[in-house]
């Protein structure tokens, strides 16, 4: 039942303020194809049950009053709720404020929370659930008696907190989240071209601009090759990225070996050596080989009689992470039982009252096991240097690694993958570095971040066929370095990075089908063709966002084609030069990458059992497209495609617990204020360089960056900021250019580039502690949080 109250103590039934509305569902797990809760309504009382983590939610819309105080309540009771995790509780749709949380088993409890609506919000959605965002959670969780009150004033010291999620353009359910946010593009848009217009009336009331003389700044036209000075500048820039990217990485150990019971019942019994006062007992749960995750375990404490009493039982929900349960037992002895079958655990670690380190000693015990077990029971305490008492990114997967680093170990050891909502190459590509490094943080980021790296080099060499000018390319490639997205989204164990590579690749071969005058193309056009398509090919088995490129691709293929034709610079008859041409880029185009894709598949197709065929790979992409077309879920960080270049909403990816008082650790995704908040009126001038120069390189960027952006806005599925990194190299490409245009004559021109690459580089000195997950005090976190909506 949902009680409304217009004041203290005059409670409505809920049909008279929401009509008949019944509660709506809301399934994490279901909405990412990876099973679903079981929900229960009888009697007025609302059953959560989840065997595996979740965000799960009973969820209602109502309708409020602007600008006024709530009181939001209900009764709960749990059952076996991880301990954790965020546990169940009430809350409202959107925002990260809620009631108290509940975990482990007990009876009905009353929690609530005070809210303030904002001005002209009419609407919110009440939600009860168990879990949250990145704090899944599994268990089972009751609730009734759910009131929602309207108050005069909140009572003393009590929080309260905004009931209305941020105005950053996040996407409701089901919606597109296209709003009103699209003036602030134009708006934007404006403000570039009157920053473009007074450029160059400065330059017109200037001396006038003096003939260049070649220099060390001024590169020979494309296909002379590259000399000292240019490896000189490749080098440098990669060594510091890399040496930037590498700082505060994670760690090169984690819990590798483990034990996986085959049989409920089974148990491993761990000998401490003497009596010690436990106060945690932490595991690492590893991936189950051919088994799904619903391994639950109960921990048992041998008493001064000898018998072993049950202390607490976990569901093994999160693998890749150190999780702990708080305990207060004084014994000489720990049983580990698995209480359903398939459940692995890669390291059981001990912790004294007053210590942060492992107890030293353990040795296992009396056992019961089976021979169809997988693994030894002294895995269980063999790697105890990986332990870690605050678990952090350090030691475990953090964000979406629990999809992607996961899937790419199982990938390299033959097991069935968890994650099938993106093509392979870009997890095996991870899987390389598990391959050569183990699996660790190190190991399963280590691809990410050479690829990361070597974008700013590529940069450097895009600049060098738009600009011509090595100072130019320095500023695109040094701007590539500093932004913070590259650094964020290229140290985490994700595929994202891959298909950006491989776009901006691609592109970088299509720049040579538009040479300049005076310039010869470096090799054939069939051959920039096959190079092209090559790297469509190998970008689009890593993500599907390379298809985007595609498109744009064949746009200006077709555009180079009519050019040809227009101009009569093709040989022989016309018919004959557009079949031909139509010939090489289905090859190109169409055979090479489908046959790239098909054999990125081939590690699924080596697979035991049925399900691996090629009839099963064409499901999967009928799974990946239905996954994408179809998605409807809420986020807290998601975002409307509008607010990405105003960088208003970073995704919060880890915040980490047990720091000492005062200290926080944090790692948000979002773009560097210096790039991202100058990008609208850089693309505005970059557009009308272009149009007025006929530059058709420059209109390559533009082409290059609508195909990566626009087909968001028809795009109705939950987005994020970081589905802007595709555009990003782009946007700095339009950024130097017009930095360039505007460029004042005499001898310090350059000065108010160098200048700008100086404020750019400020901001990520300054934000790299919510960059790296670097430990900090709170008080310097929050002079970062510039705008309401950052929260990190």
């Amino acid at each position: 039942m949902l009680l409304v109250s217009t004041s203290a103590g005059d409670c409505l039934a809920a049909a008279a303020s929401v009509g008949s509305a019944a509660w709506t569902k809301y399934d994490w797990n279901a909405s990412a194809g990876k099973g679903s809760s079981l929900f229960k309504e009888q009697g007025g009382v609302l059953c959560i049950s989840s065997q595996v983590p979740n965000d799960a939610r009973y969820v209602r819309r109502m309708q409020v009053e602007p600008e006024k105080v709530y009181r939001l309540s209900c009764r709960l009771r749990t059952e076996q709720v991880g301990v954790q995790e965020r546990g169940a509780g009430i809350s409202v749709s959107g925002i990260l404020a809620g009631s108290r949380s509940v975990t482990g088993t007990g009876g009905w409890q009353s929690v609530e929370f005070y809210g303030q609506t904002g001005k002209n919000q009419s609407t919110l959605e009440v939600t009860v659930g168990l879990g949250g965002y990145g704090s899944m959670n599994s268990g089972t969780a009751w609730f009734k008696d759910v009131e929602v009150q309207k108050m005069d004033l909140a009572p003393p010291g009590v929080a309260v907190a905004a009931l209305r999620p941020e105005s950053v353009g996040a996407a409701p359910v089901g919606g597109t989240g296209r709003s009103a946010g699209g003036l602030d593009l134009v708006a934007c848009a404006a403000f570039g071209l009157v920053l473009l217009l007074l450029g160059g009336y400065l330059r017109s009331k200037g001396p006038g601009r003096c003939k260049e003389a070649p220099t060390a700044c001024t590169v020979a036209p494309s296909g002379a090759g590259l000399d000292r000075v240019d490896a000189g500048i490749l080098l440098a820039l990669s060594a510091v990225c890399l040496a930037v990217s590498l700082f505060h990485l994670g760690g090169h150990h984690a819990p590798e070996s483990g034990w996986q019971s085959a049989v409920a019942g089974n148990s491993v019994t761990i000998e401490l050596g003497r009596e010690a006062e436990l106060s945690r007992i932490y595991y690492f749960s590893g991936i189950d080989s051919g088994a799904p995750d619903l391994g639950r375990f109960t921990v048992s404490a041998r008493g001064p009689g000898g018998d072993f009493v049950d202390l607490a039982s976990f569901a093994k929900d999160q693998v890749g992470a150190w999780k702990y349960l708080e305990v207060a037992v004084r014994t000489s002895a720990v049983r580990l039982r698995a209480d359903v079958p398939g459940g692995r655990l890669n390291e059981i670690a001990l912790v004294e009252k007053g210590s942060t380190a492992p107890l030293p000693g353990l040795r296992i015990g009396s056992s019961n096991l089976s021979a169809a077990d997988r693994g030894k029971p002294e895995n269980l305490i063999d790697e105890q240097d990986c332990f870690e008492y605050a678990p952090s990114f350090w030691t475990g997967f953090y964000f979406d690694e629990i999809y992607h680093a996961r899937s790419a170990w199982e990938m390299l050891n033959g097991v069935e993958p968890y994650e099938t909502t993106h093509p392979p190459l870009g997890k095996l590509l991870i899987a390389s570095g598990i391959a050569l490094f183990g699996m660790n943080p190190f190991g399963w980021r280590i691809a990410g971040v050479l690829f990361g790296v070597a974008l700013v080099p590529l940069v450097y060499l895009f600049g060098l066929k738009l600009f011509r000018d090595r100072f130019y390319a320095f500023c695109a490639a040094f701007l590539m370095l500093a932004d913070f997205m590259r650094f964020t989204q290229t140290r985490v164990a994700v595929i994202d990075v891959f298909g950006v590579f491989f776009i901006l690749v691609l592109y970088y071969f299509v720049l040579d089908l538009f040479p300049r005058e005076g310039e010869l193309p470096p090799r054939s056009t069939n051959a920039t063709l096959f190079l092209a398509g090559t790297a469509f090919g190998i970008g689009a088995a890593c993500k599907w966002i390379v298809l985007y490129a595609g498109g744009g691709m064949l746009l200006l293929v077709i555009l180079k084609t009519l050019a040809e034709l227009v101009s009569g610079a093709f040989p022989g008859v016309w018919l004959r030069f557009v079949l031909r041409r139509v010939g090489v880029c289905l090859v190109a185009f169409g055979a090479i990458p489908a046959a790239i894709y098909l054999l990125a598949y081939l590690p699924f197709l080596a697979l035991p059992g049925p399900g691996h065929g090629l009839a099963d790979v064409v499901r999967l992409q009928e799974h990946m497209l239905n996954y994408h077309r179809t998605l409807k879920a809420v986020h807290p960080f998601s975002s409307a495609w509008w607010t990405w270049p105003l960088d208003l909403r970073p995704v919060w990816m880890f915040t980490g617990p047990g720091n000492a008082a005062g200290t926080v650790s944090t790692i948000a995704c979002f773009g560097n204020p210096a790039i991202f908040w100058l990008s609208l009126p850089a693309v505005a001038g970059a557009g009308i360089l272009a149009f007025r120069r006929r530059d058709a390189r420059l209109g390559i960027v533009l082409v290059a960056l609508l195909f990566q952006y626009l087909p968001w806005v028809g795009i109705n599925r939950l987005a994020f900021i970081y589905h802007f990194f595709s555009s990003v190299p782009f946007v700095i490409m339009c950024l130097v250019a017009t930095l360039k245009a505007v460029e004042l004559p005499g001898r310090g021109a350059r000065l108010v580039a160098c200048g700008y690459l100086a404020l750019a580089t400020g901001f990520f000195l300054c934000f790299f502690p919510v960059l790296s997950g670097l430990p900090v005090q709170e008080q310097y976190l929050a002079q970062l949080r510039w705008l309401p909506s950052w929260l990190f």
